[in-house]
């Protein structure tokens, strides 16, 4: 009596042992190429189903001599281990943004905090008028006539400082009664806040003179006390005169200030 065989047959190790590697090599390709995506969550998943998978692989062959399926398990349990400790690290902190904070600015020339609206500084002598800064402290500029007795810094009238001044003599008997700038036709406009010290003796009375090109563009007498505003337009000139002059018989001296002198291009 004979004995007919089934369709079925067992299969081997060695039958077994492909699909299963390659299933386990693209489970942790994929596990890779998630980490680098950084699919963290998806990732800490699929390295922990490698490790449970490589150690069902070394279950498997607990007391049975070491083969491939064996070490494939052993591999593949200590990838996805480390796979899954390396996900497990916190991400670096972002760093702070970085903030700048723009200084507050005002082009007005009276006040004490005023800064021109660029450069405040002279134009270099030989650049063009493109070089020239848009505003221009007259208090930086060097005379080219008169000036003696005559100082650049900072005066108060009428309680307000303005650090930036042209203070004239009216000394004219032993002292100039002008100081002369050279614009180079540069400028368009000259502002100023003039009047008198508040140390200058009582009983003060000077007249202010503006010109340009000896064409008279402005002209106020102006008592201790006073002040008014110089807004004048230069016309692009060649030279600026600031002329003062003492009325009657009051002291001389540093009794005529222009605050806050600039010009503006």
């Amino acid at each position: 009596m004979t004995t007919a065989t089934t369709g079925d047959t067992t299969p081997t190790p060695r039958s077994r042992l492909l699909p299963q590697g390659v299933g386990v090599i693209a489970d942790v390709a994929a596990v890779a190429a998630l980490l680098a995506g950084g699919g963290r969550p998806i990732v800490w998943a699929g390295s922990l189903g490698a490790v449970l998978a490589g150690s069902y692989l070394l279950v498997r062959r607990l007391g049975q001599p070491v083969d491939r399926t064996a070490v494939v398990g052993l591999v593949v349990a200590v990838v996805g281990a480390g796979i899954f400790g390396y996900a497990l690290r916190p991400s670096p902190p972002a760093g702070p943004a970085q903030q700048t904070t723009a200084a507050p600015h005002t082009t007005d020339p009276t006040t004490n905090s005023s800064l021109p609206g660029t450069t405040a500084g002279s134009p270099t002598p030989g650049t063009s008028a493109a070089d020239t800064p848009a505003e221009t402290w007259l208090a930086d500029l060097a005379a080219v006539d008169g000036g003696e007795g005559w100082r650049h810094g900072a005066a108060t009238v009428a309680g307000t400082e303005h650090r930036r001044s042209v203070i004239g003599s009216t000394c004219s008997s032993t002292q100039a009664g002008h100081e002369s700038f050279n614009l180079a036709r540069r400028y368009s406009r000259f502002r100023s806040t003039i009047g008198m010290p508040d140390d200058a003796p009582n009983g003060t009375h000077t007249r202010f003179r503006v010109i340009v090109d000896r064409k008279v563009l402005f002209q106020q007498d102006l008592r201790l006390g006073d002040t008014a505003t110089v807004d004048v337009a230069v016309g692009n000139g060649l030279r600026l005169t600031l002329e003062v002059d003492s009325i009657g018989t009051t002291q001389c001296g540093d009794t005529a200030v222009w605050g806050g002198a600039v010009l503006r291009r």
